[in-house]
């Protein structure tokens, strides 16, 4: 009996875990007078988790989008990949991807060669942006897992910054004995707050 109380409270304990999430946003004073018909979405990049959870995101985040802007065409991940690849751009946009994500300045020739192969308006990419894990320690501290999610909105053309969200992720155990928790679980409610926070598009200039 002792020892199924004891498992009773350890369980209330982890149901009691902490959660949280913050948000910073930037909107481009031109974001609403530039017309976006199409959009392509791409899937968020460096979660460390397994593809079927990383395509759980982004069909969330996907459908939130259609759901907020039911006038915009989507373009998965699938197609936009293969008409890269059609027009021999991938390893530009690897690249491109690759050169933005490090130094926040988009290559206009790239872009502008990628959103004519793919025929959006604008692209919309998610990534990974950092990862901190600290497991508890008993007597010291609660298992930690805090991440930092940011998904960009640039203008196919020109590759100019329409609109991008960064939001941190935060789950903390109950007790000071677990490990910390895995990073999906983080992800997941940094791009819940994003979902929270994606822009209107307008669809007529």
């Amino acid at each position: 009996m002792k020892n199924s109380v004891i498992v009773l409270i350890a369980l209330l304990l982890m149901s009691c875990a902490t959660h949280k999430g913050s948000i910073n946003s930037f909107v481009d004073p031109s974001f609403t007078s530039t017309q976006i018909k199409s959009v392509a979405v791409f899937p968020i990049r460096n979660t460390q988790a397994a593809p079927s959870e990383a395509r759980q995101i982004n069909r969330r985040l996907a459908l939130a989008l259609r759901q907020q802007n039911p006038s915009v065409a989507l373009v998965n991940e699938t197609e936009a990949t293969q008409k890269i690849h059609e027009a021999n751009l991938g390893e530009d946009w690897a690249e491109f991807v690759t050169g933005f994500s490090a130094s926040g300045i988009p290559d206009v020739k790239k872009i502008s060669q990628i959103g004519a192969a793919i025929d959006v308006d604008a692209i919309l990419q998610g990534e990974l942006m950092s990862v901190r894990q600290v497991d508890g320690q008993y007597g010291a501290n609660a298992g930690i897992t805090v991440v930092t999610v940011r998904y960009t909105l640039l203008d196919a053309s020109d590759g100019r910054l329409l609109w991008e969200a960064s939001a941190e992720g935060r789950r903390q155990t109950a007790t000071t004995v677990q490990s910390a928790p895995p990073i999906i679980e983080a992800v997941d409610l940094a791009v819940e707050k994003i979902i929270q926070n994606l822009p209107t598009m307008n669809v007529r200039g």
